[in-house]
């Protein structure tokens, strides 16, 4: 089986907390807040303007006090907070990667269950990359042929198509545009991953059409099935893995994985 070098080895502690830690300390900015906030500002500075027009110093004194206040409080509530998780999370993953030696305890294994696949994020530049195992064993080559991408094993059979076009009615907090994913066996299609509404950053909808009927969420990183986390994504010094319960693995999440 071809196998490819990994540079930097992810350990089970980084594991761990990648799946289980991280996730928790990301701040995320809440579209509700930043609307609300925004509502103030303009009053506000509505106030002082009125206040400066018509030549009234006490209203001018009180909204020129209210900006400084409310953008001092912006300033804590957003980049304050953002910058602390930041470092939280940055001190976290520290810790873990500096660990060198795991402790054996006698605890079931939380990943006994799980596949764990990974994309370096160099490779996606080339028309030709590898999708491969924890262990660096090939399991899919991925071509990229501009408009979509074809998934093969590595006996080169073609295992499903990827095409790609733009959600123009779905609106999203991130920096990704949104995109509908199709997959098709052959000229069969068996999944469809599309984008749906959601204040608090990326949310995608996976149905599943064969080879029988469901539907999977997939919310910031983690993966949702009938409102249970099934998996995560995440990424770690450039190398993008997809932590997945075996059961659940499929084409319609492996899509994301590969077009991230």
């Amino acid at each position: 089986m071809p196998r490819v070098d990994i540079d930097d080895f992810l350990t089970d502690y980084e594991r761990a907390v990648c799946y289980f830690t991280l996730p928790k300390l990301v701040y995320h900015i809440s579209p509700i807040g930043l609307f609300v906030y925004s509502i103030f500002v303009i009053i506000t500075f509505s106030v002082t303007f009125w206040a400066l027009a018509f030549g009234n110093q006490i209203l001018l004194y009180i909204g020129t006090i209210s900006l400084i206040v409310i953008a001092l409080f912006g300033f804590v509530l957003f980049t304050g907070r953002a910058l602390l998780s930041e470092l939280r999370w940055r001190r976290c993953l520290a810790e873990a990667h500096g660990t060198k030696k795991e402790e054996t305890l006698d605890l079931p294994d939380p990943f006994e269950q799980h596949e764990l696949y990974l994309i370096p994020q160099k490779e996606k530049e080339g028309t030709l990359f590898p999708c491969s195992n924890r262990d660096g064993e090939v399991i899919y080559f991925i071509e990229n042929r501009g408009d979509g991408w074809i998934v093969k094993d590595v006996l080169e059979n073609e295992v499903c198509k990827i095409t790609a076009r733009r959600s123009w009615l779905s609106i999203s907090f991130t920096y990704r545009k949104p995109v509908i994913l199709d997959i098709y066996r052959g000229e069969k299609k068996i999944a469809r991953l599309k984008p749906r509404f959601s204040f608090y950053g990326s949310a995608y909808l996976i149905t599943i059409f064969d080879p029988q009927p469901d539907t999977y969420w997939i919310i910031q990183s983690g993966i949702f099935h009938q409102g249970e986390l099934v998996g995560r994504i995440y990424q770690l010094r450039k190398i993008q893995y997809l932590d997945i319960q075996k059961q659940h693995f499929n084409p319609g999440i492996l899509a994301f994985l590969i077009t991230l």
